[in-house]
């Protein structure tokens, strides 16, 4: 972003000394050449900053940051997965929530410490709080940040969401479990939850058999295409 300038600059200085044994002065000229280095004008204006949500999609073009690069490392990471839910319950609508943490919490999270596996939800003052999920604490913090490792947890959703869970709790007696947790393309934490019904135990027996059943026929299928 940068080019030299070349200046001419003509340098006039008087001379004195003795000629035929009086003093006499004359006038000399000399030409000094000056190199500047200054920046192009198409460089004097700063690109703007890309925020933190967009520089995941910034960096999957291929540009400019180290801290971009580590952000899109994060973003679609998926860091907890419920597998005992599925097979615990079935799932009749899920939902999409943002969650409230603190900075030790994030940390853990970014690293995978968390997990959901005995974590559920419920409903109280207009809000669901998510229960009983263990978040470890971050091995690199001091003892007086540190957070409680199962401590309830806000999540965030909208008013008519909130509402449409507290009815079917009310009205259907469903459960909400946490099924699994997610950094998005903007790089934050997400956590999706289920409104859920208890498997009975020959659903449970259907649901295993069904899985085998279907692991049958995709091996047939490759035995079939790879001959």
């Amino acid at each position: 972003c940068t080019h030299t300038v070349q200046y001419s600059i003509l340098a006039r200085t008087v001379t004195t000394g003795t000629m035929g044994g009086h003093r006499a002065g004359w006038l000399s000229s000399s030409i000094a050449v000056i190199l500047l280095i200054v920046p192009r004008a198409d460089c004097w204006t700063a690109a703007p900053r890309a925020r933190p949500w967009q520089r995941a999609a910034t960096c999957a073009v291929g540009s400019r940051s180290i801290v971009c690069k580590q952000a899109s490392g994060q973003a679609g990471k998926q860091v907890a997965d419920n597998r005992l839910a599925r097979s615990r319950y079935e799932y009749v609508e899920r939902f999409e929530a943002g969650i409230a943490l603190t900075g030790t919490e994030v940390k853990s999270c970014r690293a995978g410490n968390i997990n959901l596996r005995d974590g559920f939800a419920r409903v109280s003052g207009g809000e669901v709080w998510l229960e009983n999920v263990h978040i470890s604490k971050h091995q690199s913090s001091g003892a007086y940040f540190q957070h409680d490792e199962r401590r309830p947890r806000r999540l965030l959703l909208r008013k008519r969401e909130i509402n449409k869970i507290a009815r079917a709790l009310e009205q259907q007696g469903l459960t909400i479990v946490p099924t699994r947790a997610y950094f998005n393309q903007r790089n934050l934490l997400k956590v999706d939850i289920a409104l859920a019904k208890g498997l009975k135990n020959y659903d449970k027996r259907q649901q295993l058999k069904d899985r085998v059943q279907a692991r049958e026929v995709a091996r047939e299928v490759k035995a079939f295409v790879n001959r």
